[in-house]
């Protein structure tokens, strides 16, 4: 693996543009909600009862904000001194924001899978977006804490129609996109600026889920920039196809182990 990080570093150091895709391999652990004694107090409470699902997002937007932990911080930390003094974009399948904390230049990243930093009504009946409002946020952490019952919460709704309140991401009955379609404007006309250029591309833990975001299109920049290179990085999914192969590299790695082992060089 060290030969394949000094490579990388190299390649980044020489190359005029970088891109880098983050799939779901780089995503914050969701079964630590789970292994939590609190949570498992809340499920056995609400049951299957469907009047308290919309919980579950604002418990899992309070882990977040507990703090990423030290894993977290130093993948971002590292990614983040490798981009410096780069002309970079970088793709987010990742819906727990730390990208955003991170201190990049968010004019510079696009996530269009969503996360926890907007809301949205369910039926996206105007296409817009809103502030999380804190008073329900309030009142979740004040029920997980024990301080009131759970018949205290009160579920948010779209002050236009009534409709239950989302966080703007995959998975919401009409997801609105309003929510990273400029900045995906922006990429696109970014792309279209690394014809012919050196491109670095640096694919971090993106599997299946959504390939036609990051794999596919990464694969075909490189299949039509000779002066790109691809580094793809996945536990399993590792693989490069045989008509970019002189030009792109597979490694069989988690990718927060492998950027960590930047830091050892």
């Amino acid at each position: 693996m060290d030969r394949e990080c000094l490579e990388l570093r190299e390649k980044i150091q020489d190359a005029e543009l970088v891109l880098v895709g983050l799939g779901e391999a780089c995503q914050y652990d969701w079964n630590a909600l789970l292994q939590d004694e609190r949570y498992q107090e809340i499920e056995r409470e609400t049951g299957d009862d469907e009047r308290y699902v919309w919980i579950v997002p604002f418990l899992q937007k309070m882990i977040l904000r507990r703090g990423r932990g030290e894993r977290w911080e130093k993948f971002y930390h590292i990614l983040r001194k490798m981009l410096e003094g780069k002309n970079y974009f970088i793709v987010s399948l990742c819906m727990d924001d730390y990208l955003y904390d991170a201190g990049f230049d968010e004019s510079k990243v696009v996530s269009p899978c969503g996360g926890f930093r907007r809301m949205q009504c369910n039926k996206n009946c105007a296409g817009e977006l809103s502030d999380m409002p804190e008073e329900s946020y309030e009142a979740v952490l004040r029920y997980y804490r024990r301080e009131i019952p759970l018949t205290a919460l009160e579920e948010p709704v779209c002050g236009r129609c009534g409709e239950k309140l989302r966080f703007n991401q995959l998975g919401v009955e009409r997801y609105a996109q309003e929510g990273y379609l400029e900045q995906w404007s922006h990429y696109t006309k970014w792309l279209q600026g690394t014809v012919n250029k050196k491109l670095c591309i640096l694919e971090l833990g993106a599997g299946m889920a959504y390939p036609g975001i990051v794999r596919f299109p990464f694969e075909k920049v490189v299949y039509y920039n000779q002066k790109a290179f691809l580094y793809r990085v996945h536990p399993q999914l590792y693989q490069v196809g045989e008509e970019i192969a002189d030009r792109s590299l597979g490694v069989a790695e988690n990718p927060i182990d492998f950027l960590m082992g930047l830091e050892k060089l």
